[in-house]
């Protein structure tokens, strides 16, 4: 069974020490990244529902308002908490969120 991980380092961990000092660099790096995120999901509702060929009118992207709720979250989750076995459900009007996550990760 997997070991639960341990995010906050402790006083004394060497480790901990290296995070405090990459701190500011990796939020800067974070909040790039929501920010992307944001853009790509938006970009991605707009495009379903108003750029793309439609022979019915049906509108089929996302909700703007739920996956703004969420990029902050899975952005922290995706790009710096998660392992690569971790499982995270999410919310299906917000998953323009996780296919821009996907998208940037490659």
């Amino acid at each position: 069974m997997d070991e639960p991980v341990n995010v906050s380092a402790g006083a004394g961990d060497r480790a901990g020490l290296l995070d405090e000092a990459l701190a500011p660099r990796r939020l800067a790096c974070l909040r790039a990244l929501e920010r992307k995120v944001l853009w790509l999901s938006t970009w991605m509702i707009h495009n379903a529902n108003h750029l793309r060929p439609k022979c019915d009118g049906l509108k089929v992207g996302g909700h703007q308002a739920s996956c703004a709720s969420l990029v902050t979250l899975m952005t922290g989750l995706y790009f710096d908490v998660l392992r690569p076995q971790d499982r995270v459900a999410v919310k299906p009007h917000a998953s323009p969120v996780f296919h821009a996550i996907q998208y940037l990760m490659g």
